[in-house]
């Protein structure tokens, strides 16, 4: 079971969400270390990524982002704050995109 899941819906589209996803994806693996492994699909893309103490995944499809994180024992008593900023910047990250499809 998940310690942390978050969903967010967006009207981007499967292109522009994967390419969103990887940029995210590249920003993690060089700001918090995380090893990330990028698996295409037509209608899913799964996301998967791992760091000392923490596990998870993003199922990118072209509606939402959904994001399931296993936290280390070590991880856990800082649930409260990766939850909030995975919400923060996820949500901010695809109102960014939103805005530049217009």
């Amino acid at each position: 079971m998940s310690d942390i899941t978050y969903s967010q819906a967006h009207s981007l589209g499967l292109p522009k969400a994967r390419e969103l996803a990887k940029h995210w994806s590249d920003q993690a693996a060089q700001k918090m270390g995380l090893s990330c492994k990028y698996q295409e699909s037509d209608e899913r893309d799964t996301l998967a990524f791992e760091s000392s103490g923490v596990t998870g995944t993003i199922v990118v499809t072209g509606a939402s982002l959904d994001l399931d994180i296993k936290l280390g024992m070590m991880m856990k008593p800082f649930k409260a704050m990766i939850e909030g900023e995975v919400a923060k910047n996820l949500g901010r990250m695809i109102e960014k995109a939103s805005g530049s499809q217009a």
